[in-house]
């Protein structure tokens, strides 16, 4: 399905790029692994003709521009680009947030997928792509209490897809979200430090009693860059099992 496809994914480090990075390697597409710091979750990794790991901290929109530079110099050309990486930078109740917290948290996750989504958008005018970006499924009922500008920050993601998609569809470029709820992943986990009886507190108000897996998030991103999903565009879909309806 994935044979010879050039695919970036930002974010290869992360907890929802784990089994996603192994699926498109067996699948022998061409990959660029992006990470910032943690490059040991890529060692099982080698670079190769059709594997590429990039290390760039993704800090301003040229940053952006050269990491998907980088691939494309690399690979030829871009089929698909996956964001996945993002961040709180301090979670913290909303009374208590600085100016530094709030441009922190908009630059990871709102400015930086937009800039990421530009640049890509430009190679794949010629020949069509799709692009996936990572919201949150938090954004569509207001954020969390200690995680606002984070949430606004995903809400505007969206924002960028449904406009985004709309203006490239002429293209023949196809732009979706996904939209995770509470994904037992180091990001809930360690970084937002949670407890085993917290974890239990908040499964309880998810519909089907359970948290969702890393397996359930990387099928639904394989859906929306394969050709299965060639007719939906400008989409968030939520993968939070009934959470918040």
């Amino acid at each position: 399905m994935f044979i010879n496809k050039k695919i970036l994914i930002v974010g290869a480090s992360s907890d929802l790029s784990k089994n996603l990075n192994k699926i498109l390697y067996k699948e022998k597409a061409i990959i660029g692994l992006h990470y910032g710091n943690n490059i040991q979750s890529l060692s099982s990794f080698r670079n190769s003709p059709k594997i590429k790991k990039i290390q760039k901290y993704l800090d301003s929109a040229k940053s952006c521009y050269d990491l998907v530079d980088e691939f494309v110099n690399w690979a030829g050309s871009i089929d698909i680009l996956i964001q996945l990486c993002g961040d709180i930078s301090r979670p913290i109740h909303w009374e208590k947030i600085t100016e530094k917290d709030w441009k922190c948290d908009l630059s990871i996750n709102l400015t930086m997928p937009f800039f990421l989504a530009q640049r890509a958008i430009e190679y794949m005018k010629s020949s069509g792509g799709k692009i996936l970006l990572t919201s949150t499924a938090s954004a569509a009922y207001g954020g969390g209490t200690s995680s606002l500008a984070y949430g606004v920050a995903k809400a505007g993601v969206e924002c960028i897809v449904k406009r985004m998609a709309k203006d490239c569809a002429k293209f023949n470029i196809i732009m979706n979200a996904i939209a995770p709820g509470f994904i037992l992943t180091k990001f809930h986990t360690d970084r937002k430090k949670i407890t085993e009886k917290q974890i239990k507190k908040r499964i309880k108000l998810v519909p089907l009693k359970r948290a969702g897996t890393i397996e359930e998030v990387t099928e639904t991103i394989l859906f929306l860059i394969s050709d299965k999903s060639s007719y939906i565009t400008g989409q968030t879909i939520t993968i939070n099992g009934g959470d918040r309806l």
